[in-house]
């Protein structure tokens, strides 16, 4: 069993999904207790009449966590041959972060409104095909170093 374990963990495409998926534990996690613990639940008054609603704002914090989560994970254990400074590594995965949550969006519209899939199931076709995008985005993208001599 765990020659198996190593023998998957020498594939980066693996190490990469391992990092996602950390990272969606982390995300989900935070979620759920800064909705029920921190938030209670309990919108927060904005700026005049706008307000952060409690789902919304612990999106946003948790969306956060596990996006730091996957990208230090992913660093150092699935893109570890990048030369790019950590700043610029960050910068260029959050753009591509973005860009994945918005195809996702889309993708998941199309899948559910368009062809009228059942939404977990979009999801989760979803999910693994952007999933595929996300990691060559950030190989050749992210973490792609200048060449060396």
């Amino acid at each position: 069993m765990m020659d198996l374990v190593k023998t998957l963990l020498r594939n980066k495409v693996v190490r990469y999904f391992f990092s996602a998926g950390t990272a969606t534990v982390v995300d989900v996690s935070v979620y759920f207790t800064t909705y029920n613990y921190i938030l209670r639940k309990t919108d927060i008054p904005f700026i005049g009449p706008f307000v952060l609603t409690a789902p919304m704002l612990s999106l946003v914090i948790s969306y956060s966590c596990g996006l730091f989560t996957n990208f230090f994970i992913t660093r150092a254990m699935v893109f570890t041959e990048s030369n790019l400074r950590g700043r610029k590594q960050l910068f260029r995965f959050i753009q591509v972060a973005l860009l994945v949550l918005f195809m996702n969006y889309l993708f998941m519209k199309f899948l559910v409104q368009v062809l009228e899939w059942y939404p977990t199931i979009s999801r989760v076709v979803s999910a693994l095909s952007i999933g595929v995008m996300s990691y060559l985005f950030h190989k050749h993208y992210s973490f792609k170093g200048k060449k060396q001599d």
